[in-house]
Order: structure tokens, then sequence, then C-alpha cells
């Protein structure tokens, strides 16, 4: 993964190095030699980082130096997280005669994934993005994210005031805190008394602070701290809020499920196929007032709100913690190996 921030992708590709070594296996986490978060990788027992320069897609050094650490490594099987590292990757594999697993994260042109042997798309939406491009059937399997997250125990009662409203992500337009700032105006605006704290880092961090000033919410409003611990924010929060303008899945969606708490989110990619009614409160992509509404509703009818979250937590075990999900994942690197074995 050669991306140098640490976005839902980038903590895939963590979570994901992780939990195959503790299951077992000898992992090479190959990054950028300035990834963010590079040290959540470190001192891991099965588990080896070497790092690389990001080079642009066009320069060719790149990968042959990330094929030379695997081949050095000893590699059986690579796995790819985002379109540069799916493009020198797979020449990598290409040269090496190794199979290589790309995940598809976002709608990008998979031109850049031509030399990848297997696809893991996150939704259903998304592999019908990747046959609708070409790709063959069998070469797309739908695997979803995961979170390392601990699953709570049990649903926490909602706190009666002030009610702690809980949102984060990377400040970027399309992350759509612009709207819930300005749904959670109106709720203040309706006398509901709550707090709410937007984590994480953007270029959209001063804009959205003007806004709150503007919006008279600035000292109800905690805006731009970065989350360390997500567990932590979420087990102090009463509602997550999700307010994408555009989520082609969205992990911090799987960790409120984890933590029990209740969620509003808006109809995007990802949430609209993981969650529905009887899990979540789902609303209008870009509408205030339907955001704001579905706020009002949580906060007011918080029973209502305790049975979707305990629905969701049920829904997190079965189908999106990283037991339910990584035994598919090695099931894809099993099936590519036998392939490989059968054709030579």
């Amino acid at each position: 993964m050669l991306a140098k921030g640490f976005g839902g992708a980038e903590r895939s590709f963590v979570d994901t190095s992780l939990e195959l070594a503790a299951r077992g296996h000898q992992i090479q986490a190959i990054c950028c030699h300035d990834f963010a978060e590079v040290d959540r990788l470190k001192d891991i027992d099965g588990l080896q980082v070497d790092t690389v320069r990001s080079g642009a897609e066009w320069n060719w050094f790149v990968s042959f130096q990330i094929g030379r650490l695997i081949a050095g490594f000893g590699a059986e099987v690579i796995h790819t997280q985002l379109r540069r590292a799916a493009w020198h990757g797979a020449k990598a594999g290409k040269r090496l005669r190794i199979p290589v697993v790309s995940k598809l994260h976002n709608y990008v042109d998979l031109k850049r994934y031509e030399n990848v042997d297997h696809i893991l798309a996150t939704t259903q939406d998304q592999r019908a993005y990747a046959l609708a491009h070409g790709w063959a059937e069998g070469s797309v399997s739908v695997i979803p994210n995961f979170s390392r997250v601990t699953a709570a125990d049990s649903v926490r009662p909602m706190e009666t005031a002030p009610v702690r409203l809980l949102s984060y992500g990377r400040l970027v337009e399309k992350k759509g805190f612009d709207i819930l700032l300005n749904a959670f105006a109106r709720l203040i605006a309706d006398g509901v008394d709550a707090r709410l704290r937007i984590g994480g880092r953007g270029v959209e961090l001063a804009r959205l602070q003007s806004l709150a000033v503007e919006l008279g919410i600035d000292g109800k409003v905690s805006l731009g701290d970065w989350i360390d611990c997500v567990q932590s924010a979420l087990d102090q929060a009463d509602l997550f809020i999700l307010p994408s303008l555009d989520e082609p899945f969205g992990i911090v969606m799987l960790e409120a499920m984890a933590r029990g708490v209740p969620i509003v989110s808006t109809l995007t990619q990802g949430p609209s196929e993981v969650l529905d009614d009887s899990t979540a409160h789902l609303v209008e992509i870009g509408s205030v007032d339907s955001l704001y509404r579905a706020m009002k509703s949580a906060t007011v009818e918080s029973g209502d709100s305790s049975q979707r979250a305990r629905h969701a937590l049920e829904r997190y075990k079965t189908g999106y913690s990283a037991d339910a999900v990584v035994p598919m994942v090695e099931g894809v690197y099993r099936d590519l190996l036998a392939a490989r074995s059968r054709s030579e």
C-alpha cells in the first residue's frame, strides 16, 4: 500500500496485515517510507515491514524495488491496496509469477489493474462495476471490510443530557461534515441539549470551523482533533453520524456497529448494503433536513435507537468482524495458489 495518509483504505491495509499475522501467517507489509501509521506495524510477531519511495505510476523503478523486496521475502501471494500499489505490485507479481489480489476501495479506472489476478470488491455494487468494465465473473469476489475493534457485550443506554454525538473521518468535502453542522445547528435550535465531536484532519478544517461560528454552535462542537483510539471515542458517544456524500464502504460504520452505538447514516453505496432500517437511521444524501430529522428521532426515541444498535451489533459479529471476514480472504489466497499450481 503506497499512500501516505490514513483513511479507510489505509486502515484496511494495517488491519489486514495485523490480523493475518495474528492468525499465524508470515506477512511482509510494504508501504510508503513516510506512511503516517507505519509504527502500528512494527514489532509484531510474524510481520516484516519494508518501505519504499512512493513514486508515480510511470516510475518503473518502484515496481522493480517492490519486486526485489518480495522476492527476498519469498512471498506466495501479493495483496495490494489502492490503485498505485495495484499497478506497481501487480507488475512485480507478473515478473515473479506470483498471484496478485487487489482490493477495490473506490470506483477507479481499472486499466491500472490489468496485471492483477483477482479483485476483492467490498460491495456488490463494486463487483458490478468491475464486471461492467470487462472483468470475468470468477475473477471478482465480494468480501466486505472488517474491523478489529472489539465487539461490545451489550448496548449502553443513551445519556439524557447532553447527548453526545460523534463523527470522524478525513475533513474533505465528500464527507459531508458541513451538512452535519447545519443539521446539528437545527437540533440545538430545537432545544435538544447535545454536543458534537467531529474527529479527523483535512483541508476542510478552517471552513468547518468558520461555519460552526457562523451557525452559533462553536461552543457545542469539537472539531479537528485526531482520534487515536476509536474504541474509546465510540464508548463516550451516544450517537454516531455518517453524513458522507460519497462512501464506497465506510469502515467507521463497522466500528460504531461493533461498539453498539446507534447510527445515523446517509444512503451512500457502502452503508446502503450493510445497514437497513432495522440497524440504523438512514437518510437522504446531502439533505440537511433529512439528517436533522433522523438525529432528532434518534435522540428523542432512544429506546428505538438502542434496539437498532443491538441488531447492528449482532450483524457486525456475524458478518463484519475479523473472524467472519478474514477466512474468506484466506480462501481466495488458497484458490489462487491452487490454480497457479495446476497451471504449472
